[in-house]
């Protein structure tokens, strides 16, 4: 688990606020550095990094305009960030989205094209985030996921093929027999006469799948 082992780093200018409270509060140590990029949060064993931005200390003056320009060295930072983490996310703070919020993001993913940028409203949301993409990251839980996602699909397959039985004008027998024989509606499209050797009016089942009315 990624609170039971190594600390998570996080950048000294976040000691004392409401992210670092956040994160302890859901089991994380807490170890600060100063070496690493301001606004930082570092999680163990090759995670995910994140930087946390204020968004009205991202240009130059607030509210923005058209002539706003984001704040000197802010991009720098960043792109310097990009090239020693290979799975960086930028999350930006501010208890507002409205439009004014919006033109400092688009103007954030302009100068940052390939960043992940994500915007929450404090920094209890900010932790939250953090710890929910890291959670889906993990190599389990991820393939808990894809187990579950899995299991969607076939159940939703199955229920779809069950339908189109259940369509046919064939007796019970017959469909839970067509069951048997094939395992979804592609095979069943696909039959051919021999193949419906025992089946009554197998013939209009060819003709309702006949290639002029059915394409798979």
């Amino acid at each position: 688990m990624q609170n039971s082992g190594a600390p998570v780093i996080v950048h000294c200018s976040l000691s004392n606020s409401d992210l670092t409270n956040r994160l302890q509060q859901k089991g994380h140590r807490i170890r600060y550095g100063t070496g690493t990029t301001e606004g930082s949060v570092i999680f163990p064993h090759g995670g995910p990094v994140f930087i946390a931005q204020q968004l009205t200390k991202s240009v130059q003056h607030w509210p923005p305009d058209s002539e706003t320009a984001l704040e000197p060295g802010l991009v720098t930072k960043l792109r310097k960030a990009q090239q020693v983490h290979t799975s960086l996310y930028l999350i930006t703070v501010s208890p507002l989205l409205g439009l004014n919020e919006l033109n400092v993001i688009s103007l954030l993913q302009e100068m940052l094209p390939d960043m992940s940028i994500l915007p929450v409203k404090d920094g209890r949301e900010c932790a939250d985030a953090m710890c929910n993409i890291v959670k889906v990251r993990d190599p389990d839980t991820r393939q808990i996921i894809e187990q579950r996602l899995e299991t969607s699909v076939n159940d939703m397959r199955s229920n779809t093929y069950q339908d189109v039985l259940n369509s046919l004008p064939f007796e019970q027998a017959d469909k839970v027999e067509l069951s048997n024989r094939f395992k979804c509606v592609a095979d069943l499209v696909k039959a051919n006469k021999q193949d419906l050797q025992g089946i009554d009016n197998s013939q209009t089942l060819l003709d309702f799948f006949s290639e002029d009315k059915v394409t798979i």
